[in-house]
This record gives structure tokens, sequence and C-alpha cells, in this order.
């Protein structure tokens, strides 16, 4: 019996916000959700890779599958609920935003044909998960090109004339040209790899100069309403920060990214940009290192549905139901370090007890949102 009631396959949402509004439809009585139906998503049509290539691509631990590189974290499975869970923490950054996809000045710099208003804008997108972000923006922005590059294929893709889906080791190095992109947006890649670091300089040598860099993480933190500065103690947040750092997950990140962006940080200290993992290292070292015009932008997501406002309860809702199966998604790699038998129900339904009685605390979790520009 699984740990939570509530069914990832089936459930019903619309929000709206400025003027923008994201539905998701119960899959059991709507064959034509939006989200998840087998006439409308990206998901449905036959994948360009063979099955047996398919397959080395996954490994099995424990009865769970994960991503087969060795360089990946072995902490979120790669099943079906994984693709869903995108899905749905999509749609949270998105509300967060707004409505939109990407930041105010990156909106501008897409719309104007990249920055330098020519050819068109590029876009690379790590990492392509269930694909929702890249496909959602190739409608929005239709002079622009896209690249979306994963370590594994969670789903098939709908062909698309302006995206390219690759899968690849991601960790061998991006594999594109210096001064490709004009943005390149990475959504939770800290549970992609255990060198995020090496990943950021590889970031920073595909962009264009003045080129932006976004990146979105939701960190295992919670905060009490209405004091955002005041940490909740919680034994369930704590676990999975600790089954984060056993794994190899750079959760620090999340408190320095800030620092790490800025070309002052030792990360870009004797770093040969142009070499290394560069297609173009004829050309030798650039003189260009890290980013400026860093800003962090932190929005509250209620974690429940205790706030007064429909738009937040709405969203507190959505944010209670990753939470949940956030949880129930990393056990395996919990209980393989934690409690066994009797003590494991025990161990289980004290994280649900917890996570489900949150809402008397009035918690905030944090979607945080970094833009840069490349030096």
């Amino acid at each position: 019996m699984p740990l939570f009631e509530w069914n990832l396959s089936t459930f019903s949402v619309e929000a709206e916000d400025n003027d923008n509004t994201i539905r998701v439809y119960e899959e059991s009585s709507n064959s034509e959700s939006p989200a998840f139906s087998d006439s409308d998503c990206s998901y449905c049509t036959m994948s360009t890779l063979q099955s047996e290539e398919v397959a080395s691509y996954f490994r099995s631990v424990s009865g769970f599958t994960y991503s087969s590189n060795e360089d990946v974290p072995i902490l979120i499975p790669t099943d079906t609920n994984a693709n869903k869970l995108d899905v749905l923490l999509h749609i949270i950054v998105r509300l967060c935003q707004g409505g939109r996809n990407v930041p105010c000045e990156v909106d501008e710099m897409l719309r104007k044909g990249g920055v330098d208003s020519e050819t068109g804008a590029r876009v690379l997108d790590i990492v392509t998960n269930s694909g929702t972000w890249v496909e959602e923006m190739a409608d929005t922005y239709p002079t622009a090109g896209f690249t979306s590059i994963d370590v594994k294929p969670l789903v098939p893709h709908k062909p698309h004339a302006r995206i390219g889906f690759q899968v690849y080791n991601l960790h061998a190095g991006i594999m594109e040209p210096d001064a490709t992109f004009d943005l390149v947006h990475i959504r939770q890649g800290v549970f992609v790899s255990k060198n995020f670091n090496s990943i950021l300089r590889d970031i920073n040598r595909v962009l264009k100069p003045n080129g932006y860099i976004v990146v979105t993480e939701m960190p295992f933190e919670a905060y009490e309403g209405g004091c955002f500065g005041i940490k909740i103690t919680s034994s369930s947040l704590e676990i999975m920060n600790r089954a984060s750092l056993a794994e190899g997950v750079d959760i620090k990140v999340w408190q320095d990214m800030s620092s790490r962006l800025d070309t002052s940080h030792p990360l870009w200290e004797n770093e040969r940009m142009g070499a290394a993992h560069s297609l173009d290292s004829e050309k030798g070292p650039q003189a260009t290192r890290g980013f400026y015009d860093i800003t962090l932008r932190s929005e509250p997501v209620p974690l429940g549905a205790w706030h007064s406002d429909e738009a937040q309860k709405t969203l507190g809702n959505l944010m209670r139901i990753r939470a949940l199966h956030s949880l129930q998604q990393i056990l395996p790699a919990i209980l393989s370090r934690g409690p066994q038998g009797a003590q494991t129900d025990r161990f289980l339904e004290s994280l649900k007890q917890e996570i489900m009685q949150v809402e008397r605390y009035r918690a905030f979790v944090m979607c945080r949102i970094w833009v840069a520009r490349k030096r």
C-alpha cells in the first residue's frame, strides 16, 4: 500500500494569475486532458531511440529504476510519477512567476531575437524531464530555436521543428560550441549531478557574452508563515536533506548560488574556458569567466491550503501534493540507510503525520530563481 492516499494519476486544478490560466484535469474522467492525455501530450508519440537503447540509460536498485549514469545521484526514481511530478513542479514555478515561464528581462530579450537581436534567440534547456517547459517556450517564442538535453529519456517527445531533444552524458560536457546560446535554463539541476560546479562552468562556456542563465531550485526547507527568516524544524525535511547529501547532491548551492555565479568566486579561478569540454578548443582560452547582474527572487509558496487568498490556496494545495510525493519518491534512498521491519512502518507514519499536519504552522517553502548574465 502506498504511503500516501492521493493518486498522482488523477487530479484536477485550474489556476489563474495575471490573466494567465493554467489547467490540469482529472485523467480518469477526461481522456482529452491537456496535461496527461493520449492525444495531446508530448510523450505519447514514437521516440527516436530504440527500445534496447532506452534500456541502457536505466538501472534497477532495490527494485526501483534510476539513471544508469554513475555521476547522477541515486535519489529520485525515473518512473511515471517522476514525469507527472515534473509537470506539477512546472505549474508551481510558472504560477510563482505570474504565469510566465521566464523572468521579464529574459522574456524581453527573447522577443527581440536574442542578445544581439539579429539571428533569433538560441535556448538551451537542462534538464528535459517531462519536456513541458521547452514545449511551452517554443509555442510562446516562434522565432527562437531550442535544444533540450537530459541524461535519461524519461518520456518520448513529439517532434518539433524548433526543438532538438538530446540524451547523453551531461557530465562529459555540453556537446555544443562555445558562445552558442542566448539563454540557458536549468531547473532542479542539483539532482542530476554530483558535480554541479562543472555544469555551471560549461553553461558559462556555451552562453554568448551577455547571455542569460536562469536557475530554479526548490530547497528542502520550510519557513513560518509571516516570518520567512525563521526555519521550521522538520524531521522529514532533515531526512530528505541527509539523504541528498549521502547521494552526493550539492545542496549547499541552495545557500551560495549567487556567490558561485559571481566572477570573484574561486569556481572561476584558473579556469581555462574554451578547453576541456570545449568544441572550439583551437580558439584558445576565453577571457570571460563567471556572471554579472546576478539577482535572486525568492517566491514564498504556501505548504497546504491554509492561505486566505484563493490563488495562494490553490498554489498551496499543489505544493503539498508535490511535497508528499517527493518524499515518497526518495523513500528508497532514505530507507536504504534507515530503519527496517516494524520500525519502517512507524517511521513512515511519523513522516506522513508531520507533513499532513503542517498547515497548522502556516508554513511556506521557497521557490528560488537566480538570473544572471555571462560576463
